[in-house]
């Protein structure tokens, strides 16, 4: 594994909420009130900064992400 790759393990709250472990948080500069994007793939969850992921991509390149998300949702799952 690289050196910069930091592995912790961290429990999932009553509430849904995860805490990102200290070393983590400083490594990656998530303050308080810092906005991530959460997504999940086939075996797991990604938190990205929300300024890096928006800064990196083009505003097509977002949209067609986003249509490709909502695509694979099936309607009867989206609540009224």
């Amino acid at each position: 594994m690289p050196n910069d790759v930091l592995v912790k393990v961290s429990k999932v709250l009553d509430k849904g909420q995860v805490q990102i472990p200290p070393e983590m948080r400083e490594k990656l500069g998530l303050k308080p009130g810092t906005k991530v994007i959460v997504y999940a793939t086939e075996d797991g969850v990604v938190l990205r900064k929300a300024e890096l992921f928006f800064e990196r991509e083009t505003p097509g390149g977002l949209l067609s992400r986003i249509r490709g998300i909502f695509s694979k949702i099936p309607i009867r799952d989206i609540e009224e």
